[in-house]
């Protein structure tokens, strides 16, 4: 498997997923971030990932696997962004982010939706995506 240092895992039928990559890409200005979806055969083939969680996951070094409110509080600390957001995380206990993050990720169909259709990457993002 090829190595990348930072690769983000969303899921690739949720719309707020989708909105959250898309606010990444976006925010990466140091081009830190890789990216695929569980639908992905780089997620399939990775015997590493806990594939039972309900999760944003980031692997970072082919090794270390963040998952739940580690996950989002690791995007937002290297894209230098959304301070409050991150103030937030970093107050309440893990378990309680954790508590929360699993709320949102069980609801998140019936609350944000499922993509109809698939998103066409533009050419910059299809750099920064793992098939």
């Amino acid at each position: 498997m090829k190595h990348f240092d930072k690769i983000i895992v969303f899921d690739g039928e949720c719309l707020i997923c989708n909105s959250f990559y898309k606010w990444v890409l976006r925010n990466d200005k140091k081009n830190v971030f890789m990216f695929t979806n569980t639908q992905s055969k780089f997620y399939s083939k990775n015997s590493n990932i806990d594939k039972s969680k309900d999760s944003i996951i980031v692997i970072i070094n082919n090794n270390k696997i963040l998952y739940e409110s580690d996950a989002v509080a690791y995007i937002f600390r290297k894209t230098k962004t959304q301070l409050a957001v991150r103030i937030l995380i970093s107050i309440f206990p893990k378990f309680i982010s954790n508590f929360f993050y699993r709320i949102v990720a069980k609801n998140r169909y019936k609350i944000f939706g499922k993509k109809e259709k698939c998103y066409i990457p533009t050419e910059k993002e299809m750099n920064k995506f793992i098939s």
